[in-house]
This record gives C-alpha cells, sequence and structure tokens, in this order.
C-alpha cells in the first residue's frame, strides 16, 4: 500500500507480509488504528463486499495505490451491543444448532426450542434470564445519620423527607441520629420496607416557598411513593437472575425435553467448561446421521472457547454484557472454527486483561493462525515483538504530530528504559465487605491499601470490573470509575467540552464584549453555532463526515471571526493544539491554563481545543477522563486498564501523573496486566471468586 494518508497518516508506504504475524506500534494517537483498521481493513473489506453488497458504506481511507489484498476480518475490542436478548448463542448462530440437536434426538419440532416465541419463555423475565431490582446497596447511603435522609433517590424535597423519617422513626422507636449501617437488620428492614399506620402532615421547603403534604410513611423498597411524579432512576437498580427461570429463560414446560437430563435451558446456561465435559461424556449418544454436523459445530466452539480462557462464559451470556477483550475473543473463537482460508484478520490488543498463563495460552492459538491466515496486530506486548516478521512503528506522537513511520529499533531501544520509582506503601487497610447479588456474584470480601495506588489482577472473567463499576460505588460515597469506553455526549462534543474549557472560553468572549455567552457558543439553537451545519461543523451522508466549508468544521458562526481576544478569534482557539493554547492562555486564564497543563503533561499537548471527542483513540479516551475528574471531590478512584494501547513511556507518565493524584490524599485501584507495572504498586491484590464471593487470594 502506496501514499496512505487516512485521517492524520502522512503519505506512508507499508507492506504486510502473508500468512505471517505483522505488527503495528507507536504512540498513542499516532494512527495506529487509522492504519491496522480505517485504511487496511477497511481496503480488504470493502474489496471483497463490493462485489456483492447493494449497500456497502462508502470508506473512508486515502490511498494512493494497493495490490495483492485479501479479504479482511477486523476484530476490534469495542463493545456497542446494548440488546440483551443478544447472547453469544445467537450472536454466533448457535441456537439453532442446540434446537436442532434437541428436536431430532428427541423427536419433537424445533418450534419448541426458538426463544422468540411467546410460548416457550419464562412468563416472568419475558425470555431475558434477568430481571431489574431496586438495590439497597445502591440507593441507601450507609453512613449518613436518618434524620439527613440516607436515601440517594429522595434528592427532591429534602426538607419534606427528613421530616417525615423522624417521625416515622419515633413512632418505630428507632434512633433516627443513627447512621443507617448502626441499624440492627430488623430495624433496617422496617425503614426500608414498611409504612406507617396513621399519616403525617409535614411542612417542608421547597424553593422560594412553604408547602405541606399529609401522607403515611412509604420505606423505598416497598415500591409506593410518598411524592407525585416521583421516579427512582435506572442507575439506582441491578440486574439480578430470574429467580422462576434461574436464568434459563425458557418456560418450565420446556423442563420435561431433556439430553441426558439436561434441559435445553440448562444446557444453555452451563459454562463452558461444564458443557465441554458434559460433550465430552455424551458425544456418541448424541452424535446420529442428522445431528453430525451440528454437534460438531457446537463442540468445536465450546472446546476453542475453553483453550482460550473462556470457559466461564456460557451460551446464554448476554453480549452486552462482555467486555471489549472478551468479545474479540469469542469472535476469534469463530475464526477458529470456520471453514475459509487465506483470510486477513485484524485484532487489536488480543492480550489485554489477561493473567500471564491466559496470555501463553491465547498467543499460542493466535499463533496458528498464521498457518491458514494473514495476521496484523496492534499491540506492545513483547511475546508478539519477539516473534513478528513485519513491524511498523508510528509516531512521532500523535494526531498532527503523529502519522509518520520512525524507526523501529530507536522507538524499541526507548521503551527499554528502566524507571525506578518511589512507592508509597500503605499505612492503613480498609476492608471492603458488601454482601449484593449481581448477575453471578454474591458480594465483595477485600482489602485495599489507603492512599496508595492498589493494582487487582486476577483470571479474565473472575469478576474485576464488575468489582470497580458495581461493587466499589456501593462502599465508597466520593468514588469514580474510569473506564476506556468512548467518552458519551453528543456528535458535537469536543476536547473543550470534555474537558471542562467550552464554558469558560466562551464567558470570557461574552465578558469582554458584553455578549450573553448564548452569542458565542457553538452549541445548536445557539446564536453562535453555524447556521449551515448548525453547530456540528460537518455533515453526515452515509455515515462519511464532511467538513462544513462555511465554518470550517469549527461549527461556529462565522460572524465571530470579528471578535479578538489578544488578536485570536473564538475559531482560532478551536483549531488550537493544547501547547500552543498553553502560550496563548498564559495572560488570559489561569484555570484554563492548569487544565491545558495537566493534559501536557499527559502526553497530549497534540489533541487540538475543537477536536471531536468521537476521534479520540482509547488511551486518549481514558487520559482525557483522569483529566475531567482529577479535581473532583472524590477521593476513590477505580480505573479500568488504564494503560492498554499505550507505549511503555507513555505508561510511564500517566503513572507519574496518577502519583500526583494520589500524593492529594486520594486511593487510586487498577485493574490492569500491562507487562512491568507491578511494582510501580504499593499494594497489589490477586482477585478470585470464591462462591461467588469476590476476595483476595
Amino acid at each position: 500500500m502506496l501514499g496512505i494518508e487516512t485521517n492524520n497518516l502522512k503519505n506512508i508506504d507499508i507492506e504486510i507480509l502473508p500468512k505471517s504475524l505483522n505488527l503495528i506500534l507507536g504512540y498513542s494517537g499516532s494512527g495506529k488504528s487509522s492504519l491496522a483498521y480505517d485504511t487496511v481493513a477497511a481496503i480488504g473489506k470493502t474489496e471483497f463486499m463490493s462485489m456483492f453488497d447493494d449497500d456497502l458504506e462508502e470508506p473512508i481511507y486515502k490511498v494512493k495505490s494497493y495490490e495483492n489484498m485479501l479479504p479482511a476480518i477486523p476484530i476490534k475490542q469495542l463493545n456497542f451491543n446494548h440488546n440483551l436478548h443478544s447472547t453469544i448463542g445467537t450472536y454466533f448462530g448457535l441456537n439453532r444448532n442446540i434446537c436442532f440437536l434437541y428436536a431430532n434426538i428427541l423427536g419433537v419440532s424445533e418450534e419448541n426450542f426458538i426463544l422468540n416465541k411467546s410460548s416457550n419463555i419464562c412468563e416472568y423475565c419475558h425470555g431475558l434470564g434477568t430481571k431489574k431490582i431496586l438495590d439497597q446497596n445502591k440507593i441507601v447511603d450507609y453512613d449518613t445519620p436518618l434524620y439527613k435522609n440516607p436515601i440517594k433517590c429522595w434528592n427532591r424535597y429534602k426538607d419534606f423527607y427528613s421530616q417525615i423519617i423522624k417521625e416515622f422513626c419515633i413512632d418505630k422507636e428507632i434512633d433516627y441520629r443513627k447512621i443507617f449501617r448502626e441499624l440492627t437488620e430488623m430495624e433496617q428492614k422496617v425503614f426500608l420496607y414498611e409504612e406507617s399506620e396513621k399519616k403525617y402532615k409535614i411542612k417542608y421547603k421547597k424553593t422560594n416557598s412553604l408547602s405541606s403534604r399529609t401522607t403515611k410513611f412509604y420505606g423505598i423498597m416497598s415500591d409506593k411513593p410518598m411524592m407525585p411524579n416521583f421516579n427512582i432512576s435506572d442507575k439506582f437498580y441491578s440486574n439480578t437472575l430470574c429467580d422462576y427461570c434461574c436464568g434459563k429463560k425458557y418456560s418450565k414446560e420446556l423442563d420435561k425435553y431433556r439430553l441426558a437430563n439436561l434441559s435445553i435451558g440448562e444446557l444453555m446456561t452451563v459454562s463452558f467448561n461444564e458443557l465441554l465435559f458434559f460433550l465430552n461424556k455424551n458425544y456418541k449418544l448424541l452424535d446420529n446421521d442428522k445431528t453430525t454436523f451440528s454437534l460438531k459445530s457446537v463442540y468445536n466452539f465450546v472446546k476453542k472457547a475453553c483453550e482460550l480462557h473462556l470457559g466461564y462464559l456460557c451460551f446464554h451470556r448476554a453480549i452486552p454484557t462482555l467486555s471489549g477483550g472478551e468479545l474479540q475473543r469469542i469472535r476469534m473463537v469463530q475464526i477458529f472454527n470456520n471453514q475459509l482460508t487465506n483470510l486477513l484478520i485484524v485484532l487489536d490488543e488480543p492480550l489485554a486483561g489477561l493473567s500471564n498463563n491466559e496470555k501463553e495460552a491465547v498467543y499460542k492459538n493466535i499463533l496458528n493462525l498464521t498457518k491458514k491466515h494473514t495476521l496484523l496486530i496492534v499491540d506492545h506486548s513483547d511475546i508478539f515483538i519477539k516473534v513478528a516478521k513485519r513491524i511498523t512503528v508510528l509516531g512521532k506522537s500523535g494526531k498532527k504530530e503523529g502519522g509518520f513511520v520512525i524507526d523501529k529499533d530507536a522507538f524499541l531501544e526507548q521503551q527499554s528504559v528502566n524507571y525506578i520509582a518511589k512507592v508509597k506503601k500503605p499505612s492503613e487497610q480498609i476492608q471492603i465487605t458488601i454482601n449484593a447479588n449481581i448477575l453471578n456474584y454474591g458480594g465483595v470480601n477485600i482489602s485495599i491499601g489507603k492512599n496508595c495506588l492498589n493494582l487487582i489482577r486476577g483470571k479474565s472473567g473472575v469478576g474485576k470490573t464488575i468489582l470497580l463499576k458495581e461493587y466499589m460505588p456501593m462502599f465508597f460515597e466520593k468514588y469514580i470509575y474510569i473506564s476506556q469506553k468512548p467518552i458519551m455526549g453528543s456528535k458535537s462534543s469536543c476536547v473543550a467540552t470534555a474537558l471542562d474549557l467550552y464554558t469558560r472560553i466562551c464567558d470570557i468572549f461574552a465578558k469582554k464584549y458584553n455578549k450573553s455567552r448564548n452569542f458565542f457558543s457553538n452549541s445548536v439553537g445557539c446564536e453562535g453555532a453555524c447556521k449551515f451545519c448548525n453547530g456540528y461543523g460537518f455533515f453526515e451522508h452515509n455515515k462519511i463526515k464532511i467538513e462544513c466549508k462555511e465554518c470550517e468544521g469549527s461549527g461556529f458562526n462565522k460572524i465571530l471571526k470579528n471578535y479578538l481576544l489578544n488578536n485570536k478569534n473564538i475559531l482560532d482557539i478551536w483549531r488550537m493544539d493544547l501547547k500552543e493554547a498553553f502560550s496563548y492562555f498564559v495572560n488570559v486564564d489561569s484555570k484554563i491554563l492548569n487544565v491545558v497543563k495537566q493534559a501536557i503533561d499527559l502526553q497530549l499537548g497534540y489533541l487540538t481545543i475543537g477536536q471531536h471527542t468521537a476521534s479520540l483513540s482509547g488511551g486518549e479516551n481514558i487520559r482525557v477522563k483522569l483529566l475531567k475528574f482529577i479535581n473532583s471531590q472524590s477521593t476513590f478512584f477505580g480505573i479500568d486498564e488504564p494503560f492498554k494501547g499505550l507505549s511503555r513511556v507513555e505508561i510511564l507518565k500517566i503513572i507519574d501523573f496518577m502519583e500526583k493524584i494520589r500524593s492529594k490524599n486520594k486511593t487510586i485501584i487498577i485493574v490492569d496486566h500491562t507487562q512491568y507495572i507491578e511494582h510501580f504498586f504499593g499494594h497489589k491484590i490477586d482477585l478470585v471468586n470464591r462462591k461467588g464471593i469476590l476476595s483476595n487470594l
């Protein structure tokens, strides 16, 4: 491929060796994904699918020429599937094979086992296998006194709730001065579930007025509101197994249909490890002229899933609940089992999130793919660097300064520099004990180091993300969870909005010219928004973004070019990278300057103020999130795989930054299996699952 100029790539040439492992390395934002996915994989996919697909999307790659391409299978570590009815079984078409097995061996119609037929599914969960329940651990602040209202969703009309809580507690002889955690189990149950015998007349404060309401007290778990139009946010609910079908999704009527004493619902919910044992034991019983192909398809899938250390999953596991790494590996299972050869397979950090033992097994399976296919992998692991037949390194850094092919040996030498850090050991341990059901987990019993960097490791699927995302917010009130998932926002969201600089920049201009903020804002509907693109800065056509010429991609009304601040208008500022912004804002605004300086410290100086957040890489995403939350009031941070996709030099910069956060009496808990990072952490936790309880090894 010659003259590649996709996104920020600078007219580069590359060659890929067939039936070999080809590796792409480089700095975050340097164009690794642009090369691997938006160019190489996109060309291989377009060339193949254009022969038969009438609805093929218009490609975005810019290349002068290419030849000898292969059909491409791009597999990313991203999971945007939100359909809870989509499972491993349905996603890969294996439910059909399993239904066929049961129908043919038992001599009944396949219609009996189809999950999109209402008569076949559980009447209580409607075929989801789970149900949403109000979670006591999410809705109660255990360390708030009752009279101050410990119920998090009673955050409107607080004066009303505080008063009625006092009245109810007096009648029930519960000490309302106690924090919730100090109540007896019976007192907690009364407070959460019971209703009062009498009504209370409460006079309470509203905004700028007083009001009165007469009602009984209803505990939050009673599902009876005390105020009109009261709704509980979804964030206070948790998914738990349906207690009627036990996650099997099927109606109990189907339990009578069994193969080797296993119903179809049970087969779908047992782990692949258990299912492999079952299939090995009963293969001959299940095999006949009609079932051979379906049985072999199911068996090969389960066997390969176990080899790739996915044996803890099952066919009913919902796709949205899988991590990006799990979904990538389960897609790899399908590649191993298909009958196609000579494909170009593109992978993104396939060893991320795995323990050392798991990495070895997955690595060997990936190498075996080169016997039939050509591999292009984005990964910084030494294990791949040693065996790769062709290595392409991109730099010099990210975005405008990236997109070049740089010297491989110089890059690897730079990454090999040893770094000695002073590690803060914890002077105090925090014991975390939680009893709460989330999916297949029953709670937590671990200890972490206070005011230090904590590293959590463990086998894939043990529950590391569940611990950070679901359990930690139950225990810590001032806690923030940070993942590598894309920053949420509107399609006009940019670096300025993500770093909370947007409003401040608009206000500076508004103050100087005695105008409203609206006049300088490019948000949809504001005066300052471009009249042609409505402030987005681009138009979309067949999922292709076309820059708006009127506003030059800024989203601003071009009349704002006439309003200058230190010889720059707001459109000029939107085009500045953060290094340029640092020089510009030195004598303009100290708060903006502080945020920009922190971004530069995190090696993000190449990002532009107006750059859309949708264009950020995974590594850029997590660093921008770190910047966003660094100055918050939170004292506990849970960070999921912050080093994935980063070079060693970039990892050291982030660790330095996290150490600065920690030094402000913060406690940081990180899940990551990247090489060489263990000695930077004052407390390490090897997480295990003991009968559903997440514990220290």
